[in-house]
């Protein structure tokens, strides 16, 4: 998988993204450098690319070698439409951290707290 594939993610051009997993017949649930590709998105609040990675089969509750998942990367960086979108395509919002925190403890974000205790 190249770096450029990765870049597209993490920038939300979904153009390319679509592109290059039609193209290249790319399995949605692959891990580059021990991370999901989903967990890229979220990282980078990415909600067009999430979308597009589950609609083609990418499991929302998937984690990289560290345990994360892609609803925690959104909760840790704040990605409050990220979060609301996860949680609405099936992410387990009670899960726990590497750290032994739980994904509600995880964040000090008003918004973010309010979608994981709905």
């Amino acid at each position: 998988m190249s770096s450029d594939f990765v870049w597209a993610i993490k920038n939300g051009d979904l153009e390319q993204v679509k592109d290059i997993i039609e193209k290249k017949a790319v399995n949605v649930n692959e891990e580059v450098q021990g991370r999901p590709l989903i967990l890229y998105a979220a990282d980078y609040g990415q909600t067009d690319v999430i979308e597009y990675l589950i609609s083609a089969g990418a499991d929302v509750n998937t984690k990289d070698k560290f345990g994360i998942t892609a609803i925690l990367a959104a909760i840790w960086e704040g990605h409050k439409e990220c979060v609301k979108l996860l949680l609405e395509k099936g992410a387990k919002k009670d899960g726990v951290a590497p750290d032994g925190k739980t994904y509600l403890d995880s964040t000090e974000n008003t918004e973010i707290r309010q979608l994981l205790l709905a």
